[in-house]
């Protein structure tokens, strides 16, 4: 049975890269750069959903980043979610985010879009950034506030998800930017005490395996009181009693691999099997929320 926790009721850029990048050095100690063999694969009807997402490329300058895009069958404002990748899709191919797995095109499932059309924003980073990074960050809210100015997004309803460094990148983009997003999941992600206060005050539902050795729900040790990283559990433990909507959905030992046969860092394979976590996400709005 999953241990569910639910509470219904930045001087951030620093710690975030070095977050992000103790996940890359874990994947990359942990793989050796090749995915072990109960890594989750992409379901045989995803390389079809690929193909719904146009491919574009955001320039500014000399920068660019690849996104992929896809795009409802309405002309109304809709609800428009970013979704971010992980460290095993970093790259510039702009396939790898959706080809990867299933959680990155679950969205665009015609059963999905029927009840609930939206925009799905898939950027990618390379090997010399992070979510963070200023650029990449800054070119997310632009194309947000793009989609929003062509009456194209519900500006009420901004969505973002993520996995593993991309949950990383999830909260910390909710930390920074809380006037642009009504709600959020971050898979498997941690963060830095620092950004606690500010993820207190929006929905934000956490999702972590508790035997993930790759990124670990806690980072709490015996005798220590105070915690460097902030892992899914220390997320929820630390905000529980004031957070305004805080929810954490725990897989216990062993649940990955019996349930899904994967492995437990690859907890984004149950939230994509998990319709009442994105019927959360897309009941929050921007405009039911207050500042205080």
């Amino acid at each position: 049975m999953l241990r569910e926790f639910i509470n219904i009721n930045h001087e951030l850029v620093n710690s975030h890269m070095m977050l992000t990048k103790l996940i890359v050095a874990a994947l990359e100690r942990r793989l050796d750069m090749i995915l072990p063999l109960d890594w989750d694969k992409p379901s045989d009807g995803n390389e079809e959903l690929c193909k719904k997402f146009s491919r574009n490329t955001y320039r500014e300058g000399d920068f660019e980043m690849p996104y992929r895009l896809f795009k409802p069958k309405t002309n109304e404002p809709v609800p428009f979610v970013v979704y971010l990748h992980g460290a095993d899709a970093v790259g510039d191919d702009n396939i790898l985010p959706l080809s990867m797995h299933d959680i990155g095109t679950c969205l665009a499932k015609d059963s999905f879009q029927l009840s609930h059309p939206c925009y799905i924003l898939a950027p990618q980073y390379d090997e010399t950034q992070y979510w963070n990074t200023p650029a990449i960050s800054r070119a997310i809210i632009k194309l947000i506030n793009q989609h929003i100015e062509e009456g194209m997004a519900d500006k009420s309803r901004i969505y973002i998800y993520g996995y593993s460094a991309g949950g990383v990148g999830t909260l910390f983009m909710l930390s920074n930017h809380p006037d642009i997003f009504a709600a959020a999941i971050a898979i498997c992600g941690v963060t830095g005490r620092k950004s606690l206060k500010a993820l207190s005050k929006k929905p934000l539902w956490l999702c972590h395996a508790i035997d993930d050795t790759i990124v670990r729900a806690t980072y709490r040790q015996p005798g220590r009181d105070t915690l460097g990283n902030y892992g899914s559990r220390d997320i929820y433990e630390a905000l529980m009693s004031e957070a305004k909507e805080l929810k954490y959905t725990e897989y216990p030992k062993g649940w990955m691999k019996m349930q899904y046969g994967v492995n437990p860092h690859c907890s984004w394979v149950a939230v994509s099997d998990y319709p009442q976590i994105w019927e959360w996400l897309f009941s929050k709005r921007l405009s039911d929320q207050t500042t205080s």
